[in-house]
């Protein structure tokens, strides 16, 4: 389970936050400095919400979007194929794992969950409290790698890119990115589906290249260990 302190810390933060907020909010001499300040720095404040939009990398953004514009047109349309078959693969997946979690429920049998397909991460349930920091790391750099798929897309389809920001939902981290909506609902629906696809592409572009990574470790690590040398451990008997 989640350790109390924990939680204390963290809805205590956000208390503190929010009461902040809302008296400066709240006070006749400081409401429009600090309104201006929170403008400036692109930040709002909501309960357990916290984002920051900025304009900042607007240009770099803009020059992915028009780099090489027949690769990026081959890129995204594999992602909006991709998009289309995983769409359809993940109904699929998420049937059977439902399928297997109501079997799950009917029969109480232990070995049913096991054999599940799918199992959501809960922190401080199947997650050690212990491996936070590389679970909401690995979050906020897929989310921006999410983000920044959408955004070079609908550049390379000519929407305006207005800017990027991060945010966080009471401790779960995350990206987005803010697009005209009246260019993107004026282009084609499949130039629509090469911006939508375009994340999760990205995302699966960012896991196959973290599985080759995995599987390299050994040859990129080898200046620093040795192998064959010394006792191994192949099998442990409990008593």
């Amino acid at each position: 389970m989640i350790p109390i302190p924990v939680v204390v810390c963290v809805l205590g933060g956000w208390c503190v936050i929010y009461l902040a907020d809302t008296l400066l909010r709240s006070s006749s001499s400081l409401k429009a400095s600090y309104e201006d300040w929170l403008m400036s720095y692109g930040l709002s404040i909501s309960p357990f919400h916290m984002r920051w939009q900025t304009a900042l990398f607007n240009r770099l953004f803009y020059s992915w979007g028009r780099w090489k514009p027949r690769f990026l047109y081959l890129w995204f349309s594999i992602g909006m194929v991709f998009g289309i078959v995983a769409m359809f693969g993940s109904v699929v997946l998420l049937g059977k794992t439902l399928m297997q979690t109501l079997t799950l429920m009917i029969t109480e049998a232990p070995a049913v969950q096991n054999d599940r397909m799918l199992q959501v991460v809960v922190p401080g349930v199947n997650l050690p409290i212990s491996q936070l920091t590389y679970f909401f790391t690995a979050i906020l750099i897929s989310g921006v790698i999410h983000e920044v798929g959408h955004g070079v897309a609908a550049i390379r389809e000519q929407v305006r890119f207005n800017g990027f920001g991060i945010f966080i939902f009471i401790v779960y981290p995350g990206a987005f990115v803010d697009l005209f909506t009246t260019h993107l609902q004026l282009i084609s629906p499949v130039q629509q589906l090469r911006i939508f696809c375009a994340g999760v592409w990205h995302n699966f572009v960012l896991g196959v290249a973290s599985l080759i990574v995995l599987f390299l470790l050994p040859a990129i690590l080898f200046p620093f260990y040795y192998t064959g040398v010394g006792a191994l451990v192949t099998e442990v008997t409990e008593v």
